[in-house]
């Protein structure tokens, strides 16, 4: 389905304060160096109504436009209820999707990511907020109970009088709590949460056993990078719950010392136009592949099967075929279509790749652009050649190839400069060196 075209906005000039060439001068190296640990995205995640959504709001916030988009997929998912789903297999998957936000604190902008897609989705749903959006995960039991039946019934309807609202956002903003938590003795959360995802029973068998047959909970969760790799062990990743998650890394994409955010009656606009479609997606049942979409979901089924990946990337991404589906299904939900086409897909699978190289920067590039900007700023004017860098800093098992990159990443940063020195003598070909100043890395 077309998306609806951007409205063109009037730009008015307006007096350029002093000093405002330098500000936005170290202002673009500062945001450069914040994203320099990201893997490339593809814009195809934004080829959907919610992209559109994002890319109208995102030039006034200084989130990371693929934050709001997982915020908006995971509140679409959950909104949308338990009635449209896919199947993988002979399993059927509810739409639900539980992004994992990585991003480093202040420059991760993991929060301005949450408050861009919450004031949509307020507008949208103001009754929705107030009611199914939620923090606070503590223990299985805890979150059980928000889905029990109460004693001696079999079903227990809403103040209404219509079946119970089983949708449940969580929204937790320090996920390194929660995983704290997980790893007490007796904490059932991690084994509720795996049933969780499925969109299925949560119910306990505890001395205070509750009866929990329905769920259909979401998770939106923010952490930065070295507490993930810090708090996570490899029983963790083994035990299956880490890959219920959808890891994406973020950080700041610009800087707006002075936006007050989007304009207000833009966003009751968008608001109404999700509203519209998020009722007509939600009485939707089962969404099959469209024709069009078939060649693409078998080479995506190849893709997203084949094992390449380090031992704990691969557990992580796991289950990024079904992931593929889910979110495919959402973006065909919101189009009203009753069958996911190859557009849905393309954009989903981007996303996903997107989530592959994101747990890659985690877990694999570990080496952070600011240590090696600054073991190179420790050799002064000297600097570094690239060959001390290859052996002294990476210790020679890193492929040349990888480093290449990190060091163009820095420099299009700003964080280091590429220069040549003649040898001694004056003869053969200059040496690569590459120097840094101290006071640049501040991150």
């Amino acid at each position: 389905m077309p998306q609806p075209a951007r409205p063109l906005r009037m730009v008015h000039p307006a007096p350029i304060p002093p000093g405002a060439d330098e500000f936005e001068a170290k202002a673009a190296a500062a945001v450069a160096r914040a994203r320099a640990w990201l893997p490339t995205l593809d814009d195809a995640v934004f080829d959907c109504y919610l992209g559109h959504l994002v890319r109208q709001v995102e030039p006034t916030s200084e989130a990371d436009p693929v934050a709001i988009l997982a915020s908006l997929l995971c509140f679409a998912g959950v909104h949308l209820g338990r009635d449209p789903h896919v199947r993988a297999g002979d399993d059927p998957h509810p739409l639900l999707v539980w992004p994992l936000l990585i991003g480093h604190t202040n420059t991760g902008k993991k929060g301005s990511s949450w408050s861009a897609a919450k004031r949509l989705i307020t507008a949208t749903d103001s009754d929705f907020v107030l009611g199914n959006i939620t923090a606070g995960l503590t223990s299985g039991e805890g979150l059980a109970q928000r889905f029990a039946l109460p004693d001696d019934a079999d079903d227990e309807p809403d103040s209404d009088g219509g079946p119970r609202d089983l949708r449940l956002l969580v929204m937790e903003p320090e996920w390194g709590g929660v995983m704290a938590k997980m790893k007490r003795e007796g904490n059932s959360l991690s084994q509720v949460l795996r049933a969780a995802w499925e969109g299925g029973d949560l119910s306990t068998l505890t001395v205070k056993a509750r009866v929990a047959p329905e769920s259909h909970v979401g998770i939106v969760a923010h952490i930065t990078p070295d507490e993930f790799r810090a708090k996570l062990s490899d029983a963790d990743m083994a035990g299956g719950t880490y890959n219920r998650f959808l890891p994406l890394a973020v950080a700041w994409s610009k800087a707006l010392p002075d936006s007050v955010g989007a304009d207000p009656n833009l966003v009751s606009s968008l608001a109404a136009g999700l509203g519209d479609r998020l009722d007509t997606g939600a009485r939707l049942g089962a969404l099959d592949l469209a024709e069009d979409a078939r060649p693409l979901w078998r080479a995506l089924y190849l893709e997203f099967n084949t094992d390449t990946h380090h031992p704990k990337v691969a557990q992580f991404v796991s289950r990024a075929l079904p992931y593929c589906k889910r979110i495919a299904g959402i973006h065909a939900a919101l189009d009203g279509e009753p069958a996911i086409r190859a557009a849905h897909l393309a954009a989903a699978a981007a996303l996903v790749r997107y989530s592959i190289d994101s747990a890659r920067a985690l877990f694999v590039n570990t080496v952070t652009p600011a240590k090696l900007a600054a073991w190179i700023a420790e050799a002064g004017d000297t600097g570094r050649t690239k060959t001390e860098i290859t052996k002294g800093f990476f210790g020679g098992n890193t492929p040349n190839a990888d480093i290449a990159a990190l060091l163009t990443q820095l420099t299009d940063a700003g964080m280091i400069t590429r220069g040549s020195r003649r040898p001694p003598g004056g003869k053969g070909r200059p040496t690569e060196i590459y120097t840094a100043r101290a006071p640049d890395l501040t991150t």
